[in-house]
């Protein structure tokens, strides 16, 4: 089972692979209160689409898992990709469920 610190990781390398592609000086920030959606959020929904695509590569090679995000809800009714954080905690919950 994945720890937390292993899943961001594996978070970061997907913002790392999304922000070759923004703008400079519009990166995402590997910090967990960057906001990945909604207010504050650098990214347009194209920007989110990459992002979950990345993400979903990253944790299929580290985990050999397959993610799907798009519907991703968080228990609590919250959106997962609101910040890194949460998205983190998103996914350390369903990761070491299975």
């Amino acid at each position: 089972m994945p720890d937390k610190a292993d899943i961001e990781r594996v978070v970061f390398r997907a913002i790392d692979r999304v922000n070759e592609f923004l703008p400079a000086g519009v990166e995402l920030e590997r910090s967990a209160s960057e906001p990945l959606a909604g207010r504050g959020s650098k990214l347009d929904s194209m920007g989110i689409v990459n992002l979950v695509c990345a993400l979903e590569e990253e944790a299929s090679l580290q985990f050999g898992v397959g993610l799907n995000l798009m519907d991703a809800e968080g228990n609590d009714g919250s959106p997962p990709l609101e910040t890194v954080g949460s998205l983190v905690s998103y996914l350390t919950k369903i990761l070491n469920r299975a």
